[in-house]
């Protein structure tokens, strides 16, 4: 190797070691590799295609993905020739990632698919990294969640196998993103401030404003608004550890913290920049949504707000969005505020119980991604490394047995603790974090078997829809701490009220459902009577005004014989109940009369 194509060499590792760091470094160094190949015809062919893959790298992740593609065309000939299968292999990479900034996901894991099936290549550890990072992304994108936590732990590992910065830094933001995507948000606050110490500590530049970004979301999900305004603080006061157009690719972020201190005009000059996500997959537009909707019913325009969301959802149902199902859910409830300052109440009512819905769906989400962080945590896969060299080892047969038993007791302990805190995350997927009740979820897998019960014995089954009065107002009035103070006082003095036997469910928002088997309605009513007595006896303690409600009671079997006719009676019930005057108890309709 002579001068040139060792100073050629030198700068490709450099790359290597710059395209997660500095993608515009790397992309500089090869470009570098390019003109040094150019000027001297002894640079050899692995070299200078090494040159344009790096081209090819970087300017498909923060630069123009036609440019990428030509530099592919430049790299693939010169891989063949120098018979680099290696090579050849990362050019599909690259291109497995051109499919998917495209929007053809599908296309960019046959691809995945392909490269995998090949045999026979020395990939080094930042090649698996650069793998493993993909297809966690591509997986992503395709819903398959489970897979792409895997690939984004195998990803990390790959990343710390590397010793070097860049790509871990890259790793943890990656895996901390998702957790949050996924409502994990314990685990995705910790990875992501990992993420930010981390960049900031080696200057990576486009790291340090991605982590930051995450954390904004994950502050504002989790109510921590102090250390909200922190990082957007940390943002201007380090504008020269950013990137240059750093707060410009970022608008969502700093306009939801804007709105967190009631600063709506600036949020709205964010809002303003369009639905701007700062990475290139996904798409951003039901989170610009859900907080334009926010201004405007900050301006006091629930008009347009509704306008904005029934817009986004309409465009969402006909095109290929990725949004990410904490935005619809705030969507929702923008929907669900916007309609009741409007008087559509029964919209208002639509849109909440989606929000609901999709809450549940992130609670159980949020379990699931949990659990597989839990199974692939370190002390596992250390166990495992442990056991296998032991399997390996030269060592005597006796000590060889001894070992392994030792190994294999400690992975069924730890399996065993795995499968403990699954079944724990599981109950907590059935509860209400606020008020420890079981939720929807929970009443449709416990309920439906209680009502055939009751069809099977001939017995009584009652179920009743609660709603409490004005509650609206309490959070308008007092604030939305003290609405949740609310809703707890009052989960605990239903729990009180009912029997051990009934189901106490919390249904979503301020309305509850309680199932109450082998009593008839005469019993039931009697029950809620007591209930509401109660609610009226209750007086003011600290800032936690009085709040009363109005029920819906139904029967098995005259007010219906599936769950579900019986949840419709009892919410007409209720509803009539509400119109009538509030603070009432009022019975179903018989079956049969819708």
């Amino acid at each position: 190797m002579n001068s040139a194509d060792e100073c050629a060499a030198g700068l490709v590792e450099q790359a290597w070691q710059q395209c997660y760091l500095d993608p515009r470094r790397a992309l500089a160094l090869g470009r570098r590799v390019i003109e040094l190949a150019a000027a001297d015809a002894s640079v050899g062919d692995a070299v200078l295609a090494y040159g344009w893959l790096h081209v090819a790298l970087a300017e498909v992740r923060v630069g123009d993905p036609a440019v990428a593609q030509s530099a592919l065309a430049q790299a693939r000939p010169l891989f063949a020739v120098a018979a680099q299968a290696r090579g050849s292999a990362l050019c599909d990479e690259v291109q497995a990632i051109l499919l998917r900034r495209d929007g053809d996901y599908a296309a960019s894991l046959r691809l995945h698919d392909d490269v995998d099936a090949r045999t026979g290549i020395a990939w080094t550890h930042h090649d698996r990294f650069i793998g493993h990072n993909s297809r966690a992304i591509t997986h992503k994108l395709l819903g398959q969640t489970d897979s792409a936590l895997h690939h984004f732990y195998a990803a990390l590992d790959a990343a710390r196998a590397t010793g070097w910065s860049g790509a871990v830094v890259a790793a943890l933001g990656n895996l901390g993103g998702y957790h949050h995507d996924l409502y994990n948000l314990e685990d995705a606050r910790a990875l992501c401030e990992q993420a930010l110490q981390a960049g900031r500590a080696v200057g990576a530049r486009p790291s340090i404003m991605t982590a930051a970004a995450n954390l904004i979301m994950i502050y504002h999900a989790t109510g921590q608004t102090v250390q909200v305004q922190a990082m957007v603080d940390f943002l201007h006061q380090h504008a020269d550890e950013l990137l240059p157009d750093a707060l410009h690719r970022f608008p969502l972020p700093l306009a939801l913290a804007a709105l967190d201190r009631g600063d709506i005009d600036v949020a709205q000059s964010y809002l303003d920049q369009g639905a701007v996500s700062g990475v290139a997959d996904g798409d951003a537009l039901v989170a610009w949504a859900w907080l334009q909707a926010r201004c405007a019913l900050a301006h006091g325009d629930a008009g347009r707000a509704r306008t904005v969301v029934e817009n986004t959802l309409a465009h969402r149902a006909a095109s290929r969005i990725s949004d990410q199902p904490y935005d619809l859910m705030e969507l929702h409830r923008a929907g669900a505020d916007a309609c009741e300052r409007l008087g559509e109440l029964a919209c208002a009512l639509d849109y909440t119980r989606r929000a609901q819905a999709v809450y549940e769906d992130l609670v159980g989400r949020s379990a699931r991604a949990r659990y597989i962080a839990l199974q692939v945590s370190q002390e596992l896969a250390t166990t495992q490394r442990e056991r296998d060299l032991a399997l390996q080892s030269h060592r005597t047969a006796e000590d060889d047995r001894r070992r392994l038993a030792e190994l294999n007791a400690a992975l069924e302990a730890k399996i065993a603790e795995t499968e403990r805190l699954h079944e724990r995350l599981r109950d907590q997927a059935l509860r209400d974090p606020l008020t420890g009740l079981h939720n929807r979820r929970y009443l449709f897998e416990v309920a439906p078997g209680m009502v055939e019960r009751a069809r099977r014995l001939g017995s009584n089954l009652c179920v009743v829809l609660l709603d409490l009065d004005h509650f609206k107002a309490v959070n308008d009035n007092f604030g939305h701490d003290t609405g949740d103070a609310v809703l707890l006082r009052f989960s605990q003095l239903l729990t009180r009220t009912v029997r051990r036997s009934d189901i106490v469910c919390r249904h979503g928002g301020e309305e509850f459902v309680v199932v109450m088997p082998d009593i008839g309605a005469a019993g039931a009513r009697s029950t809620l009577q007591r209930l509401l007595e109660s609610c009226r006896a209750l007086s003011p303690s600290g800032n936690l005004p009085t709040c009363t409600f109005s029920a819906g009671l139904v029967e098995f079997p005259g007010h219906g014989g599936t769950l579900d006719q019986l949840l419709t009676r009892a919410d007409r019930a209720m509803y009539a109940a509400k119109n009538g005057g509030r603070a009432r108890i009022e019975q179903g309709s018989a079956f049969g009369n819708l």
